[in-house]
């Protein structure tokens, strides 16, 4: 007589429901966050006032990090980190805008009030 012989379990496919295990984080999305947070910094200290010097050195850090984070990004083919590189790029070059709209502004208002006290000392 002979044993009947089991036969081995066949793996079983995972249930459709099952999620797949958590991963790391995107690669490359890392190189677009310094030009967010630079942006983020320059339009802070823009609307402070009080820090001009590093607002000025904060936008055109941010805009040269959200260039590069944006051509690291897209070489990677992330489309996190040229999200967040493109924001910090924005928010820099508004910043920048600012800037320059600003020390207009004041060069125009340093010109009114010297013509004022021009005026002024010439009439004595």
């Amino acid at each position: 007589m002979s044993v009947p012989s089991i036969p081995p379990p066949q793996p079983q496919p995972p249930p459709v429901w099952q999620a797949p295990p958590p991963g790391g984080p995107p690669a490359g999305s890392l190189p677009g966050n310094p030009g967010m947070v630079f942006g983020i910094l320059s339009i802070f200290c823009g609307l402070l006032g009080f820090v001009p010097l590093l607002g000025v050195v904060t936008s055109v850090l941010g805009v040269l990090a959200g260039i590069m984070g944006l051509n690291r990004a897209r070489a990677a083919g992330n489309q996190a980190g040229t999200v967040t590189s493109v924001i910090g790029l924005v928010l820099s070059a508004c910043a920048v805008m600012l800037w320059i709209i600003g020390m207009l502004f004041l060069g125009g208002v340093l010109a009114i009030l010297g013509s004022l006290v021009g005026g002024a000392a010439m009439m004595k």
